[in-house]
């Protein structure tokens, strides 16, 4: 019979529930902020993140009835605990399907933004990256499940679980480089808008490294010490900083809107133009934020009286003007 090492097992498994129930409590919360915040949001919008913290939510239960088993049912089993129950490899598949509706959300918005000339060698490259992502996720899921003892997963490493982790950190880097580049193609002369500019790169760039860095702790553990639960620790929180990524993101839409306003209120006197910023992780019915920003062009031509006129970010590069688009 093989040794178990109860440390590396059930704690490290017990740990990582611990804060994954953490986490969990904080999409819940982020869920009710996006609803009570956000009503005018299209049908699909609010479906998908309905459907997000569904599959956070069973993701739970199915970590909780791998712990119950673990704990409770097979309790002095050390059998048992050198095989991997199906409702924690399940666990495994969630995680995989919440990580491809995000990154596919992103990939999406990042197509939407992108130059109509450049938009689906970019979007079409992530995406590449993130079908690729999911396949080698998928593929890991069904060997574990195959090969169900844990001194086996060593077998999975290179055909399975280090391309999976390769391909998780590329899609991620891509999404986050996309977005930054594409923010930063927009800055100007104008303070607020730059200032709006850099806080979306900072959300991007934050978004990458969490979920990067803890990719890349998972499939080393894997790689090191596959006889241990830390990785399955591990990826029991992964799933859901990818579902907070999403409704971070989606709910970051009020602050900085709140921000723009009362910008937009201290400079009230000032000639400018009111360039309405569409927001890149909502739809079209979604409340827009707005930022003021001096036309200097028409200024000096004597063609601005004081008043604000709305341009659709959308729409502004077929009416020639110079857009912002916010995530």
């Amino acid at each position: 019979m093989e040794s178990v090492n109860i440390q590396d097992t059930m704690g490290a498994l017990f740990v990582g529930a611990l804060v994954t129930m953490t986490l969990y409590g904080i999409t819940t919360l982020q869920t009710y902020i996006y609803y009570m915040s956000f009503p005018k949001d299209g049908i699909l919008m609010k479906c998908l993140v309905a459907f997000i913290w569904i599959l956070d939510t069973l993701h739970v239960i199915l970590m909780c009835h791998s712990l119950h088993y673990y704990l409770i049912t097979e309790f002095g089993n050390l059998i048992a605990h050198t095989e991997g129950t199906w409702s924690l490899v399940a666990s495994i598949g969630i995680n995989v399907i919440i990580a491809l509706i995000v990154q596919s959300f992103f990939t999406q918005r990042i197509h939407t933004i992108s130059p109509a000339n450049k938009k689906w060698w970019i979007s079409g490259i992530i995406g590449f990256t993130v079908v690729v992502h999911f396949a080698f996720g998928m593929e890991t899921v069904v060997l574990i499940f195959i090969k169900k003892k844990f001194s086996r997963l060593k077998e999975i490493r290179m055909v399975a679980a280090l391309p999976f982790g390769v391909f998780v950190v590329l899609s991620d880097v891509f999404i986050a480089l996309a977005l930054c580049i594409l923010l930063h193609s927009n800055r100007s002369d104008f303070e607020d808008t730059n200032s709006l500019i850099n806080k979306l790169i900072v959300y991007a760039i934050n978004r990458c490294l969490l979920t990067v860095a803890m990719t890349i702790v998972e499939v080393v553990v894997f790689v090191v010490v596959p006889n241990s639960f830390y990785s399955f620790a591990i990826d029991f929180v992964i799933g859901k900083l990818y579902a907070n990524s999403l409704l971070a993101a989606l709910n970051a839409r009020k602050s900085l809107g709140n921000e723009n306003e009362r910008r937009n209120d201290s400079r009230s006197t000032e000639l400018s133009t009111s360039f309405q910023l569409a927001s890149a992780v909502a739809d079209s019915e979604a409340p827009t934020s707005h930022i003021r920003v001096r036309s200097r062009a028409r200024w000096e031509e004597g063609s601005v009286d004081g008043e604000a006129i709305d341009l659709d970010v959308l729409d502004s590069k077929e009416r020639g003007n110079t857009s912002v688009s916010v995530l």
